[in-house]
């Protein structure tokens, strides 16, 4: 572990296990697995705007998943593509296991409809993933690499479930068409002590993703990936910074900070707020972003009942040359407590 309550490094197929070794310890409280997201951006033929998939899944159990088409706009609710014809929550599931002992295989999957997350071990001790979705992968086919190094959150005051998260590169089909583009997955985990105490477990989990984050992600014209990962739960100014490119020393930090002036979601009225340009300084590092398309949720329609969570993703680089990334990823969210009054007193701007 790091001086911080959180490491970086790469992540093993080992990291897959249900109860993995990294927090089988009394901080981590021997934690199992609780919920777990996979992601997905990337350009089709014939759609103007960036395709987003993500499924979300309990060990035994699917929670939602959804294929959208980003809005035009960073201020834009998405375009649903599928919904009804994916794995929802009602679907049963062939639970969370290993399958396979050589090469090491994880996999969680349903029948019908067909939907299929698989990691197996890349003969290094790393880790490659596929997701389908439709028999046979007819509707999304991927392969996903992650990146060098992940992100592993050891349990804290501020953040008290453990936690991990891994960008990643993804190549396939979707409805037939070859697709290139990134994404990531990550798992939060629960603590032994919290089983079978549902409003304990939950409490935890919405305390955990109750924060201002950038998964930023890309891969230069020059072929070196990079990748930027900055959370703040209470403090502007505090949280958990990471900025990694091949071939520099790593930065991992506390010291974060979101340079941005919010503003309110034009298509709900319950004070939820987003910003679409900032200005993030994670150590001596400066990221910018600037949002191009929106969402609300990455379900197959806007979740207008999910109050108080934003997102915008749009295109970043690092340092005060703008540059182009040949694939790139920004999961930008603000989420749990995104309304105008919190935003407020944690020192931001909201304007309209």
């Amino acid at each position: 572990m790091s001086k911080f309550n959180f490491e970086v490094r790469k992540l093993t197929i080992d990291d897959l296990e249900l109860s993995p070794e990294c927090f089988a310890n009394d901080q981590d409280g021997h934690a199992i697995v609780g919920k777990m997201a996979h992601y997905a951006q990337f350009y089709v033929e014939g759609i103007k705007n960036p395709v987003y998939w993500f499924r979300n899944v309990e060990p035994h159990c699917q929670r939602w998943c959804g294929i959208s088409e980003l809005g035009d706009g960073p201020l834009d609710p998405q375009k649903g593509l599928h919904g009804d014809d994916l794995a929802q929550a009602d679907t049963p599931t062939i639970h969370y296991q290993k399958v396979c002992d050589q090469p090491k295989t994880f996999e969680i999957k349903t029948e019908e409809p067909y939907s299929l997350i698989r990691f197996t071990d890349d003969g290094n001790g790393g880790v490659v993933a596929e997701f389908k979705e439709g028999k046979d992968g007819c509707i999304l086919d991927l392969k996903a690499v992650p990146m060098p190094k992940a992100v592993i959150n050891h349990s804290s005051t501020e953040i008290p479930s453990p936690y991990f998260q891994v960008n990643t590169i993804v190549s396939g089909t979707y409805m037939g068409k070859p697709v290139k583009g990134m994404g990531g997955f990550d798992r939060t985990y629960l603590l032994n002590k919290a089983i079978g105490i549902e409003d304990e477990e939950e409490a935890l989990y919405t305390k955990t993703y109750r924060c201002n984050c950038a998964l930023y992600s890309g891969v230069r014209e020059d072929g070196r990936k990079e990748f930027c990962n900055a959370q703040i739960m209470d403090e502007n100014g505090k949280g958990i910074g990471v900025y990694y490119i091949d071939g520099e020393e790593t930065i991992v930090t506390e010291d974060v900070h979101l340079d941005a002036k919010f503003q309110h979601l034009p298509y709900v009225d319950d004070g939820t707020v987003v910003f679409t340009k900032a200005v993030w300084k994670i150590g001596p590092k400066t990221i910018h972003f600037n949002g191009k398309w929106g969402t609300k949720g990455f379900t197959a329609y806007p979740k207008i009942e999910k109050h108080g969570q934003s997102q915008c993703l749009g295109h970043w680089y690092e340092g005060d040359e703008p540059y182009d990334h040949v694939l790139e990823h920004t999961f930008t969210e603000n989420s749990g407590d995104a309304y105008d009054y919190r935003i407020k007193e944690m020192g931001f701007e909201v304007i309209d």
